[in-house]
């Protein structure tokens, strides 16, 4: 299985693309890119993201899907964080921008940021029983506290270094007044949280960010010569004190001289400062480097995914699984929406609603396979889905088990099934009801993941007089409408659907 992720910060953009490994969610990275993208110059006076930001980040994930096409992975899965985060046309934005290239940058919260980079940065260094990560991008600065794994505690502040050189730094060198001004800014924005980020004995701290990798670099080189890789090393907060004081005695001209800087001169200052003052204030005296962030966070959040997926799976289903691949569905996409769907369908089994024992493994088949028709054209590709389930040679199925699964693919887009169609008019009755309802079932789950971003959560599905409301979390708008517009069939079926996006607490984890 190959794996593309992408995220979209302030500064930069950045494409991972990696191949699972055995069954221990190892992996080997395919090809890795990284666009300069620089959003945060890309803002109007209200905070929106121009025109010009737009054009760059749909300029860089079209040659990220372009890379992706060409390692054979179907779909980048993107994040985008502060500057889309922050921006009040983000969601505009974001939209408009997967309709031009076919990939959809999902949003995500700082907390979501910071509990993805966590894991990342947990599968890059060592982390003992209670670790304390520092992530520091462009426009946000991520706080996570947790065990060898997860993260248990996320904060997000605004702090990234380019925020901070706007708001702080106006002259170049920066003079003392000004570094003192941003550090402080720094302590106090930290202050009411240190109880949850204190430094205690034994506490492993870690940083994450362009920023501690270039000052990790500078403090590891010899001469002009910079280590290899700065994953594992130390640096003392004294370390970056003096690395500090140095390098804000220059202008930004003799900054890019400095090996490792040549595209972080005009940030290097502020973002030093933050982590220096973060560390001070949190009481750290030393700090390990981790390469590894929120990519990495999302690739082994996917392959762990995928990897629980399959082993849940029935040896048929194995084969179902096998045969997306072999067509190259995008099996992120396919996984959730086959997951979206049984949940359905138990919901509507509780609620009254009764299907035959075949159908959760039927419904299962069809959700893997529903866009397998992509690999031959993708505007009638529930047709073409159609026939290649018909004869892919799917083990396990009967005949007449493969023509349900191939009709209820037929009918996950476009048109619901009519009895002028000649395939679906040949099923006996109990067949064609049988279609009719859970091809109404695929359709709602595959809208509500639109976006392909794999977050939307089931929380509650009940029945009333004027029809039925479905509550879910995680979803985007692309998805919530996606779900909307293809809520027809079930009205048929089942009777009128209404989707609604649960609220969700700030600041849980987990919610």
């Amino acid at each position: 299985m190959r794996v593309a992720v992408a995220d979209v910060g302030t500064n930069s953009s950045h494409l991972l693309i990696a191949e699972a490994r055995g069954e221990g969610g190892g992996y080997r990275v395919l090809d890795a890119l990284k666009d300069r993208t620089r959003l945060g110059e890309c803002l109007d006076a209200a905070g929106n993201l121009t025109r010009e930001g737009e054009e760059r980040l749909a300029a860089a994930l079209t040659h990220f899907q372009a890379l992706g096409a060409a390692a054979g992975v179907p779909e980048v899965q993107v994040y985008a964080t502060s500057a889309l985060r922050e921006a009040p046309n983000g969601p505009e934005v974001a939209a408009r921008v997967g309709e031009r290239t076919g990939v959809y940058p999902v949003i995500i919260s700082g907390e979501r940021e910071g509990q993805l980079t966590y894991l990342g940065a947990a599968h890059s260094v060592d982390f003992g029983a209670d670790n304390v990560l520092l992530d520091l991008g462009g426009g946000s600065l991520e706080l996570a506290r947790g065990g060898p794994e997860r993260a248990e505690d996320v904060l997000s502040l605004p702090l990234g270094a380019i925020r901070m050189t706007r708001a702080w730094l106006h002259r170049d060198p920066p003079s003392k007044a000004e570094l003192r001004a941003l550090q402080d800014a720094v302590r106090s924005a930290l202050a009411p949280h240190l109880g949850r980020f204190w430094v205690r004995p034994g506490t492993h701290v870690v940083l994450s960010s362009g920023t501690a990798e270039a000052a990790a670099a500078l403090l590891a080189a010899r001469g002009d010569t910079l280590p290899p890789s700065v994953n594992g090393l130390t640096v003392t907060t004294a370390d970056l004190a003096a690395l500090l004081e140095r390098i804000r005695g220059l202008s930004a001209a003799r900054r890019i001289r400095l090996p490792g800087l040549e595209r972080r001169a005009d940030t290097i200052v502020a973002g030093l400062a933050v982590l220096h003052a973060a560390l001070e204030e949190l009481g750290a005296e030393r700090a390990t480097v981790s390469e590894g962030a929120l990519r990495e966070g999302m690739l082994i959040e996917e392959l762990g995914r995928h990897m629980a997926y399959a082993q849940g799976l029935s040896a048929r289903q194995r084969s179902v699984l096998a045969t997306a691949e072999r067509f190259g569905a995008n099996l992120a996409h396919a996984r959730h929406v086959s997951a979206l769907a049984r949940d359905l369908l138990a919901r509507l089994e509780a609620a009254g609603e009764t299907f035959p024992p075949e159908a959760r493994s039927l419904l299962t088949a069809a959700a893997v396979l529903h866009e397998v028709g992509q690999i031959v054209v993708q505007s009638a590709h529930h047709k073409h889905s159609a026939y290649l389930i018909r004869h892919a040679g799917l083990r396990g199925f009967t005949p007449r088990e493969i023509e349900l699964v191939a009709q209820l693919a037929r009918y996950h887009r476009r048109s619901g099934p009519k009895s002028s169609h000649p395939e679906y008019a040949a099923l006996p009755a109990p067949d064609r009801a049988l279609v009719a309802r859970l091809a109404a079932v695929l359709r709602v789950a595959d809208g509500l993941d639109r976006s392909h971003a794999g977050e939307v959560r089931l929380h509650n599905l009940t029945r009333s007089a004027p029809g039925w409301t479905l509550t879910v979390s995680g979803a985007t708008p692309l998805d919530l409408a996606g779900a909307r517009d293809k809520a027809d069939l079930w009205a048929r079926e089942f009777g009128p659907l209404t989707v609604l996006e649960r609220a969700t607490p700030e600041g849980i984890l987990g919610a």
